[in-house]
């Protein structure tokens, strides 16, 4: 005997037509959006302890301190630091340049200097680095801006790091 089956469509579909519209709403829309930030600029991981090594004539544990200074893009910022200072930890120095300098090649250098005799150069360093479109709320949301991370090491220079990745 053939049984007459339930119309159960109507069911489905509004359960489809749900699903839907969440999924519209967390698609593009304002609301799906995170508030993450950020500015644009370059940033370079350094640790003092390596720098205070590489310091011929003056103690790890001279009080005389390490200044820092980048500069990029013509935007200059310094930071000192006593040379015990960061153990294994690496410091971010960085500079913020304006959003409207945007996506393409900057002039960076880097230089560390001992203060305790004579301000003498430790470090000297240039590179042209590639400032990389990032957008972390996603493509469809506010908040872009253009960075570039690099590494700076007496022996290894001045370097590049991927998108993201700080050491």
């Amino acid at each position: 005997m053939k049984r007459k089956a339930k119309s159960r469509w109507p069911f489905p579909l509004l359960a489809l037509s749900g699903l839907l519209a969440a999924g519209c709403a967390g698609s593009g829309g304002e609301e799906a959006c995170t508030a993450t930030g950020g500015e644009s600029g370059v940033a370079v991981a350094w640790k003092p302890a390596d720098f205070a090594t590489s310091a011929s004539g003056t103690s790890h544990t001279d009080t005389g301190g390490l200044v820092a200074e980048l500069c990029a893009h013509g935007v200059c910022e310094s930071r000192t630091v006593g040379k015990a200072d960061g153990d294994a930890s690496p410091l971010l120095s960085s500079v913020e340049l304006d959003e409207e300098t945007g996506e393409g090649r900057v002039p960076v250098r880097f230089t560390v200097t001992a203060r305790d005799d004579g301000d003498r150069v430790l470090f000297d360093e240039r590179a042209d680095v590639e400032l990389r479109k990032y957008q972390p709320n996603g493509k469809d949301c506010p908040s872009t801006f253009f960075r570039a991370t690099l590494t700076a090491a007496p022996e290894q220079g001045l370097a590049a790091n991927p998108l993201g990745s700080v050491p």
